[in-house]
């Protein structure tokens, strides 16, 4: 595997569908509280299996490390990093690389109390259904299913210098500021000394990596908000298996030297 050359990768909604958007035929990847939680395609199984081959996959998840830990990667699937907690925690072949976690924390110190004051302030609203802190690392809030999300999001976004807020559906996040998914793959990239970097991700938590990479890979309802480096989903094409064949036929015309570097990685 070529260390050298990444495939950074969101995990839920791209790589991964949940039990609520699966289709008859799609395996199993991970089970919370006995029943599945997420699926994976076959198709995107074999293709996932030939990227792992060929360059370094990593997962860049806002998901927590026990959330994480969860998934059963198929064989020949499972990355040897992964970046969990939007960027907190970088795992290696399953275990927590403490030198990154040092960094994290003089990152989320800046704000720990700052961090857990409005986690007591906001536990207490009638709009949040829970609020915790992710981690140690970040704050999620979940909104109450009568409660108004704009109205969620302008409480949590008061006075929140400290933080970058993130939202997708009843979901909130407020991340300390240099905690995300862009820092992640730059710490990523001169932690693994990559000289080229596909990504992918479906929100727009997603867009600081997405921008940080040579080439992307996004669904169309992020256009204007990434560069000119991405590339976006065709119509009638599930995004897991477009994204994930794009980079082999990629890889193996950078191989038969057909594109050159700013195509691709053929010099890498």
């Amino acid at each position: 595997m070529q260390k050298k050359i990444l495939f950074a990768s969101d995990l839920d909604n791209t790589l991964l569908v949940s039990h609520r958007n699966r289709h008859a035929g799609d395996i199993c990847v991970e089970l919370n509280k006995g029943s599945g939680q997420s699926f994976m395609t076959q198709r995107g199984i074999e293709f996932l299996r030939q990227v792992n081959k060929r360059i370094g996959f990593v997962p860049i998840t806002t998901r927590s490390l026990e959330q994480y830990r969860r998934i059963d990667w198929p064989d020949g699937c499972e990355p040897e990093y992964a970046v969990t907690t939007n960027g907190a925690i970088l795992l290696r072949k399953g275990e927590v690389d403490e030198n990154w976690s040092q960094r994290t924390r003089q990152i989320v110190d800046t704000c720990r109390d700052k961090m857990f004051e409005q986690q007591k302030i906001l536990s207490s609203s009638k709009y949040f259904r829970y609020c915790r802190v992710v981690d140690d690392s970040y704050l999620f809030l979940y909104c109450s299913e009568d409660a108004d999300i704009e109205t969620c999001v302008e409480k949590c976004s008061r006075s929140q210098t400290a933080f970058t807020l993130g939202q997708l559906g009843r979901k909130i996040y407020l991340f300390p500021s240099g905690l995300g998914k862009g820092e992640a793959l730059k710490r990523l990239k001169e932690h693994l000394l990559s000289n080229y970097v596909y990504a992918a991700g479906d929100s727009p938590m997603d867009v600081s990596m997405l921008n940080v990479a040579d080439m992307s890979f996004a669904p169309t309802e992020l256009k204007g908000l990434v560069g000119e480096n991405c590339l976006f989903q065709p119509d009638g094409i599930l995004f897991s298996e477009w994204l994930l064949d794009e980079i082999n036929k990629r890889m193996e015309s950078a191989m038969k030297g057909v594109f050159n570097v700013s195509d691709s990685v053929a010099s890498c």
